[in-house]
């Protein structure tokens, strides 16, 4: 009787399982990265349209408190927002632009920037607020709000 040795065939038989174990291992710690990537980022992007609808509201408030009447108006505010560090070079997180153009009711005010004069309606701003982050992902975040607010 002839006797089969099998012994080498257990050997390849095993290492193909320690390789599909390998490569499904591989898979979940990839999956696992893209996943905690994707959520870092959609957190990052949800607090710059924050502080873009933030940005806004400042803005108007601002705007708000010149009398436009008098050539006083406020056309372009610039905020730098810092993480929990402080304000202190390197810890920059988000540059929030924000630019005011007018319509008025009258004659345009000197120094305004306006869009329209003699509208016969309420003054009005248009508002436009960009946000950019600072490399803070791979990925660039940047948010623009754009919206007409009656003043």
């Amino acid at each position: 009787m002839f006797a089969t040795n099998r012994k080498g065939f257990a050997m390849i038989l095993a290492i193909f399982v320690v390789v599909l174990i390998a490569l499904g291992g591989t898979l979940l710690l990839s999956n696992s990265a893209i996943g905690s990537k994707s959520i870092s980022n959609g957190y990052l992007r949800s607090q710059a349209e924050l502080l873009a609808q933030s940005a806004t509201e400042y803005a108007l408030m601002r705007a708000q408190g010149i009398d436009t009447s008098g050539g006083s108006c406020l056309n372009q505010l610039n905020i730098t927002v810092y993480n929990s560090n402080g304000a202190v070079a390197g810890n920059e997180m988000f540059d929030i632009s924000v630019s005011l153009v007018y319509s008025f009711r009258g004659a345009h005010a000197a120094g305004c920037a306006w869009v329209a004069e003699n509208t016969g309606n309420d003054t009005t701003v248009l508002i436009d607020a960009t946000v950019r982050d600072h490399n803070l992902s791979t990925e660039s975040i940047q948010v623009h709000k754009r919206s007409w607010e009656k003043l």
